[in-house]
């Protein structure tokens, strides 16, 4: 199945963004900065994939 370089960089957006969203849920329940930082990072993935 072939997918064109559109369709690739949303799915790619939408995987990172669930993954965001796990991530900042699972740091808030269980208080690990570490979680919430990773968030972060992949906040920042989220907004370079957004801008490509």
């Amino acid at each position: 199945m072939a997918f064109n370089p559109e369709k690739r960089l949303r799915l790619s957006l939408a995987v990172t963004v669930l993954i965001l969203i796990a991530e900042v849920a699972g740091g808030l329940f269980s208080n690990s900065l570490a979680l919430l930082s990773d968030a972060g990072h992949n906040l920042t993935d989220a907004f370079a994939l957004g801008l490509a």
